[in-house]
């Protein structure tokens, strides 16, 4: 696949996720870590619509031929998605640094702390309006 159907795939995919914000950090989650490629069997292509998704409830039976840090990684992108239930404290674990940081970065963009936001702090006992900067940024790599 090029680099050009690459890019084109990821922003079909964005695009459908675009909307629900946990959607749309597990989907980001599997780009950038190189899990949303054409070859991936939860890759579907929608040909009503025409258009791909990512069928995250199918991840768990699809991943038994990968690593365990691979597994955890799309078990953690899973729950965020579809609402698989997962004990967070055994998938985080056996995370190496680069996937530790992609679900780091999901977490908070699935929180909707991906980009500064509006909140109230008080001084004394008085609020104000203040911007509280971005929780956690998408590593660039």
């Amino acid at each position: 696949m090029t680099t050009d159907t690459q890019s084109e795939l990821a922003q079909e995919l964005r695009d459908w996720a675009r909307g629900m914000t946990t959607l749309q950090a597990a989907t980001e989650m599997l780009i950038r870590g190189g899990y949303a490629g054409e070859g991936r069997r939860w890759i579907r292509y929608d040909e009503d619509n025409r258009r791909h998704w990512i069928d995250f409830a199918s991840i768990p039976d699809l991943i038994g031929a990968l690593s365990g840090g691979e597994r955890r990684f799309l078990s953690i992108a899973t729950s965020l998605a579809a609402d698989e239930p997962i004990v967070l404290g055994d998938e985080v674990a056996g995370l190496d640094h680069r996937h530790a940081n992609l679900v780091l970065a999901a977490i908070a963009a699935a929180a909707g702390f991906d980009k500064p936001t509006r909140t109230i702090v008080f001084v004394g006992d008085e609020p104000q309006r203040a911007i509280a900067p971005a929780l956690y940024d998408w590593p660039t790599e």
